[in-house]
């Protein structure tokens, strides 16, 4: 028999007599050291077992291969140090009498374990990228918690390992935000020649049932299950204390026909009002809505997001506003814009002869106008038609930056909808809806029948 093969039989006997891997972490195990796939990508809930899986497959690899350098990283070293150094959780996995005698087998300043067969298992940080640039390790590479890591990271490294065509784990939690982590693992997803797997925490069979019910019960309670989802499920989905406006959901989404609809309904309880944000280099963003200002109401109807700036011009732009305008409703419009964007206004004036009023900006907070936008979400007053994607995307990717502030970046619809709620002077009030008042003290003949403007 091939004594390679007796050797790594014996690591993998030996190693199963100290520690026993879940079904998860057995999956993981066969399509690394059976199926031998080279690209692995574990997405992981909290306490799925992810330490404890990659111990074992570094621990097997540098037996099994002599003379292989394996390198863990973590997002930063020091991190990488309280997860498995500092917790002795790494060195003491497996037998010592693998590793070197005395002080040469445990390195404490390099984070270095250093086998009698000439391998070494290496725990370092994203953050040490330019360390890595020429490296080109024999063994295995894992990434862990991959959301924190540099972006470049990757991207820098990964290349390194074709010299040896050695195996890549990555694991981690999914991030809070759309970014590498989502990109690299659905490139894993979508490829046959790579694994994926979904590896939520409750397929940890050694955690209390107990206790992540009470977890999940606790975040739900809070109105973070997101949390839950994310956190433990391992699932992608939006919400964290960055997260503007994180009572954005699909009920806030409504199909064209009920558009229609409401505009039969509610007839003269309705305002007509659009509004602008110009870019001639940037996004050209509008806004078409629909207010009832008995109700409080604000449908947002329609959207125009021009990123082509070959586009925009006044003559092409502005005859596609009044396309979209006219096509929801011929009435009276209320039509506004960036009050910085005056060329617009003119513009407008000299080619279609409609006139925009300005925005206001100094009486309209940003913060002060992302709140009303919150509270018109709370209070189920805010709907948005499946037509307006793109608003919907800013709302549910708009997050505050590292020191809390509002970003201005990716908020051309945004802005729109702020400019409107001010020009309307909004206010949650509800007001009571007087059809005396609205259409005079005369009689309604409708559907054939006369109805009696006083009993309404």
């Amino acid at each position: 028999m091939n004594e390679h093969v007796v050797n790594w039989a014996i690591t993998a006997k030996t190693l199963a007599e100290l520690w026993t891997p879940h079904p998860g972490q057995s999956k993981i195990i066969k399509a690394l050291f059976i199926d031998w796939i080279k690209d692995l990508f574990i997405e992981a809930g909290r306490n799925a077992g992810k330490t404890e899986l990659l111990s074992y497959c570094f621990w097997r690899y540098a037996q099994s291969f002599p003379g292989t350098e394996n390198y863990y990283f973590a997002p930063e070293q020091k991190q990488a140090k309280e997860i498995l150094w500092s917790s002795n959780r790494i060195q003491n996995f497996g037998p010592r009498e693998w590793l070197l005698g005395g002080t040469q087998g445990i390195n404490h300043s390099e984070m270095r374990l250093k086998f009698r067969n000439g391998s070494f298992i290496k725990i370092d940080g994203s953050d040490n990228i330019d360390s890595y640039r020429g490296v080109k390790p024999s063994g295995l590479v894992a990434y862990d918690e991959f959301k924190d890591f540099r972006p470049e990271f990757h991207e820098t490294f990964d290349p390194n390992r074709a010299a040896f065509n050695i195996p890549l784990i990555i694991i981690g939690t999914p991030p809070q935000e759309d970014g590498h982590f989502q990109a690299v693992a659905d490139s894993f997803k979508n490829d046959p020649k790579k694994f994926y797997y979904h590896a939520p925490s409750s397929e940890n069979p050694y955690l209390s049932r107990e206790w992540l019910e009470s977890k999940r019960t606790e975040l739900y309670n809070k109105g973070e299950g997101y949390i839950w989802e994310r956190e433990y499920m391992a699932l992608r989905v939006k919400g964290s204390h960055n997260r503007v406006f994180p009572m954005l959901s699909d009920k806030i989404k409504i199909d064209p026909s009920q558009v229609k609809e409401i505009i039969h309904r509610d007839g003269r309880k309705l305002e007509y009002i659009l509004w602008t944000d110009p870019g001639v280099v940037t996004v050209f963003g509008v806004l078409f809505g629909i207010f009832n200002r008995f109700s409080k109401e604000l449908y947002i109807v329609d959207e125009i997001y021009e990123k082509d700036k070959s586009n925009n011009a006044v003559s092409i732009i502005g005859k596609r506003i009044l396309e979209k305008r006219d096509a929801i409703r011929q009435t009276e419009w209320r039509q506004g814009y960036d009050e910085a964007e005056t060329w617009f206004q003119r513009e407008m004036l000299d080619q279609f002869e409609e006139s925009f009023e300005p925005s206001h900006k100094h009486l309209n907070d940003k913060e002060d106008g992302i709140s009303l936008i919150k509270d018109l979400m709370l209070k189920h007053k805010l709907f948005i038609s499946t037509q307006c994607a793109q608003l919907f995307w800013e709302l549910d990717n708009y997050y505050l930056d590292k020191h809390g502030k509002l970003q201005k970046k990716n908020d051309h619809l945004i802005d729109c909808l702020r400019y409107m709620l001010g020009a309307l002077h909004y206010s949650l009030t509800e007001e009571r809806f007087d059809p005396i008042k609205e259409y005079g003290p005369r009689k309604l003949k409708q559907g054939g029948s006369v109805w009696d403007l006083n009993q309404l």
